[in-house]
């Protein structure tokens, strides 16, 4: 049986020495699909307004699907069936496929080039926008790597309409097996980032609604769970990937409530 480890107390921000800027950071309680894609696009629209960058971490009340900003949802999701089941759909409004969201941790963040400390002249760096990740997953004493660093990865390498059958060069691996998502939204400066973290994925509900899941996906994805050797409480996961965001960029927090409801304009 696997021992449940301790929760760990908060602190934002003090486990580094470089601490020169101040993220507001919002811890939400689950909700709707649309509510949550919604509430990214407020955050990232407000930022543009005040330039005040924020981290948000986040869940799901219902499993549901996220899809991309360029893509037809009815081509990839069987929607009259998630309608009937009480799965939920919304668009996001970053690119990517189709990803299935349940038991997971969900991150968001806003902020300028300079706030992770990518350089001014680099177009597009998800190594330094992910640094974060990696280290939350060191944290537990695993080893993840980027796709691309794979030695067989040019073999490997595939887009696909469904986020967890691709592999790009920034996918996140542990033990050769990707986890997770990311996508990103840019505009001038500013970044805008969410990506998931998964628990554990009922690849047998995400069947029912997802015509083109390939028949080996579960050998070519991985979970937290699967990767660890103890049971990790959600509450302790997300204060580890909260102090890997602090220690990796250099931040300090001002924890701020939910108050983005109208803002997002949903229930």
């Amino acid at each position: 049986m696997k021992q449940r480890q301790p929760a760990n107390p908060i602190c934002a921000g003090s486990l580094d020495k470089r601490i020169m800027k101040t993220f507001r950071l919002i811890r939400s309680i689950p909700a709707s699909a649309q509510y949550n894609m919604a509430l990214d696009k407020s955050i990232f629209t407000r930022y543009l307004n005040d330039g005040i960058p924020v981290l948000r971490v986040y869940a799901w009340e219902a499993p549901s699907f996220t899809y991309g900003v360029s893509q037809h949802p009815e081509t990839e999701i069987d929607l009259a069936a998630c309608l009937l089941e009480g799965v939920q759909v919304a668009q996001r409004m970053t690119g990517g496929g189709v990803l299935f969201h349940h038991r997971e941790i969900t991150y968001s963040f806003v902020c300028s080039k300079d706030d992770i400390g990518e350089a001014s002249d680099v177009f597009v760096s998800y190594r330094r926008s992910c640094a974060f990740l990696t280290h939350f997953y060191k944290s537990f004493g695993l080893k993840p790597s980027f796709a691309v660093e794979s030695a067989d990865f040019r073999d490997q390498s595939a887009a696909h309409q469904l986020c967890s059958a691709s592999r790009e060069k920034y996918d996140i691996l542990l033990n050769g097996r990707k986890i997770g998502g990311n996508a990103q939204k840019r505009s001038r400066q500013a970044i805008f980032q969410h990506g998931s973290i998964p628990f554990e994925i009922d690849w047998d509900l995400a069947r029912r609604f997802l015509p083109s899941l390939p028949a080996g996906i579960s050998s070519l994805v991985t979970t937290l769970n699967q990767e660890l050797s103890f049971c990790l409480t959600r509450e302790t996961a997300e204060d580890k990937l909260i102090n890997s965001f602090a220690r990796v960029f250099g931040v300090n927090f001002m924890e701020e409530k939910e108050c983005l409801l109208n803002e997002a304009g949903v229930a």
